[in-house]
């Protein structure tokens, strides 16, 4: 794994012949695929203009040097098709800002590393919003998108907040139902009302007297 760092400024050499021919420019990245498509080679010549080294050219990425077999595998950026096009979307990792899928920006990309075998970026470094001096890492298969503007990353739920949002669904699952009370009704008498006394009368005990009157009248009736 090499930082960009130690990878640009690099002088590249031709083993064929031993002649160096060129020096390390930049990187061009496939942001499709999150790697390294080309090298971007500055000539000795600056009339020549900058040429590219497909990655797949590349025999290794030392410590001093860049090798490749031949300068023969150097073109220039108008001959290479893939390469014109990539240089042309303006896709840089560095000094680009950090936006979480939540939508929520959380710094700026200081460096990346590549593994020098395949030319994939493993992960990036990043400057964070809130100090700046702070550097952390993003795994390079956090990545959703590497754009123009901004890289996009899945924001990773940290435990406490995945157990807290739980918490408050099943609080809302089992919140309590209200309950709506019932008035039982009055029993039902089954014994019959007194009647009232007949209206006009001073108290009840003429209304009995004229009531047992009536009843005897009518047993002594009966009789007859």
């Amino acid at each position: 794994m090499k930082k960009t760092q130690e990878i640009i400024g690099l002088p590249v050499f031709s083993v064929l012949d031993g002649k160096k021919i060129g020096q390390v420019k930049d990187l061009v990245i496939n942001p499709e695929e999150g790697k390294v498509d080309f090298i971007l080679v500055s000539n000795r010549n600056w009339y020549d203009g900058a040429r590219v080294l497909g990655y797949k050219s590349v025999m290794g990425i030392g410590e001093h040097a860049v090798t490749t077999e031949s300068e023969n595998l150097l073109t220039t950026i108008n001959e290479t098709a893939n390469a014109n096009k990539l240089l042309e979307r303006h896709i840089e990792l560095k000094g680009n800002r950090v936006l979480t899928n939540r939508g929520n920006l959380i710094g700026v990309i200081s460096e990346y590393i590549v593994d020098e075998d395949t030319g994939a970026i493993a992960c990036l470094e990043f400057r964070t919003a809130e100090d700046e001096s702070k550097i952390e890492i993003i795994d390079a298969k956090q990545v959703m998108t590497y754009g123009v503007d901004v890289i996009v990353i899945k924001q990773e739920e940290s435990p406490e907040v995945s157990l807290q949002q739980k918490a408050v669904e099943a609080e809302k699952l089992v919140s309590p139902v209200a309950v709506t009370s019932v008035t039982s009704p009055e029993p039902t008498s089954l014994v019959a009302p007194a009647s009232s006394p007949p209206a006009g009368s001073s108290d009840g005990a003429a209304f009995l007297s004229r009531s047992s009157v009536s009843f005897y009248w009518g047993k002594d009736s009966s009789r007859t």
